[in-house]
This record gives structure tokens, C-alpha cells and sequence, in this order.
């Protein structure tokens, strides 16, 4: 559960917890411990007086707490998972298109878009392909065509992040800056001859667009790096 793997809203369960149980042994008014009787402590805590002010006290914090879980709590939990749903698709989309390699992926809506590209499985294969230059060339356009259909849809959901959290508005912003990048090298002229063709997925000297393959395939993987930190933004701030 969400509520026991973040610190703050464990701590406040925890401190609800431990106000109804002392409650409890209120309410249940077990036998003084021996040495305690016929001492002012001992009064005190058998007091109607004190026990009805402690009662009273727990059992406001109590109420509050309960307030605050269904008021406050849930309905947040809610909104910020619908929030990440539609950032994670919006990221998604470029590695959809690269995944399945689709010449009108960058129209693909995001509603229909392929997660599963964002579990770390798959993107950690993305990165070592990425360095070890693996990538298809086809796959990397269709790519930068998505990031530069995209690029505004980024920028314009900079709210939606900030919303978040102070870090996830960070590394959106980061995101932001490495779709940008990607999308700057689309509408460059390729003059591929025919004969040269075969060799687009080389790296070597055969390869006429060896240098655009390179930067879009550098793009990409600063792309696929700082989406990995996205997805694994949550539990780095609840550790």
C-alpha cells in the first residue's frame, strides 16, 4: 500500500494507531501497577477528570485522522495517479514509436500508446542497445518525428508536474529539455542512394547518414535514461 511505503503518511498512521490503543486501555480502565498506588502519579492517572480530558483528546486525533483519510488522503492519491498516467503516456509515445516502429506513430493518441515500454526491463535493454549503437534507424525517425509532434504537449504540462512534487517538476523539466533536443533534428534533408540503403543501421563508413544516426541515437538515449528516473522517481523519494 501506497500509504505504508511513503514516511509522512506512514508516521501518521502510526501516531493514529498508538492513539487508539492508549484509548483503549483508557476505556478498558485496567488495575494500577502495584507500585504506583497511593502516590500522586497513581491519583493522577486514576483520575475521572484526566482520563475523561485524555479520552477526549484521543479521540479527536483520531477523528482528525480519519477526516484527513477520506477527505484529503484518497481523493489526492487518486489525482496524482491519474496525473502520472497521463505523463507516462505522454512519455511512452516516443518509445512507442521507436518500439514498434510505425510510420504514423507520432499520430498514435496517447490513450493508445504501448506502457509497457516504461518497465525498467525494457528500458534497460534500450540503453544498452543505445551504447552499443543496436539501434534501427527507422525506429530512431519515427522517434524524433513523435518528439516533435510532442514537444509542446511537454512544455505544456509542466503544471501537471509541478503538481507532484518539487523533484518530479525537476526531472520533467529535464525530460522537457531532452524531447527538445530530439525534435531540433527533425526536417533535415537525407540524401540516401539507393545502393548506400542496406548500410543505415551500421556504423561504419558505408553508412551515409552515420553522423544523423549517431545524434539521433545519443538523443534517444538521454531520452530513455531520464524516463527510466521518471518512473523510478517514487520510490527514490519514499526511501
Amino acid at each position: 500500500m501506497k500509504i505504508l511505503s511513503d514516511k509522512r503518511e506512514w508516521r501518521l498512521l502510526l501516531l493514529a494507531t498508538l492513539s487508539f490503543v492508549i484509548l483503549c486501555l483508557i476505556e478498558i480502565k485496567l488495575p494500577l501497577i502495584l507500585f504506583l498506588e497511593n502516590t500522586l502519579i497513581g491519583d493522577v492517572l486514576c483520575s475521572d477528570g484526566i482520563q475523561n480530558i485524555a479520552s477526549g483528546l484521543l479521540i479527536g486525533l483520531i477523528s482528525a485522522y480519519a477526516f484527513y483519510i477520506f477527505v484529503n488522503y484518497l481523493p489526492r492519491v487518486h489525482r496524482e495517479k491519474k496525473t502520472k498516467e497521463v505523463l507516462n503516456s505522454l512519455i511512452a509515445s516516443i518509445l512507442d514509436a521507436y518500439k514498434r516502429c510505425r510510420i504514423y506513430g507520432h499520430e498514435t493518441p496517447i490513450s493508445h500508446v504501448d506502457k509497457s515500454v516504461l518497465k525498467n526491463e525494457w528500458l534497460n535493454e534500450q540503453i544498452t542497445d543505445s551504447k552499443k549503437n543496436k539501434t534501427k534507424f527507422l525506429s530512431l525517425k519515427f522517434a524524433m518525428q513523435t518528439a516533435y509532434t510532442r514537444v509542446e504537449d511537454f512544455r505544456h504540462t509542466l503544471s501537471l508536474a509541478v503538481e507532484l512534487s518539487p523533484e518530479h517538476a525537476m526531472q520533467w523539466l529535464i525530460i522537457i529539455d531532452k524531447v527538445r533536443l530530439m525534435a531540433e533534428n527533425y526536417g533535415e534533408e537525407l540524401n540516401i542512394p539507393i545502393d548506400k540503403q542496406q548500410y543505415v543501421d551500421q556504423d561504419n563508413d558505408l553508412n551515409p547518414i552515420r553522423d544523423y544516426k549517431s545524434t539521433l541515437n545519443l538523443r534517444y538515449l538521454e531520452i530513455v535514461e531520464e524516463s527510466k528516473n521518471w518512473i523510478n522517481l517514487d520510490a527514490i523519494g519514499n526511501s
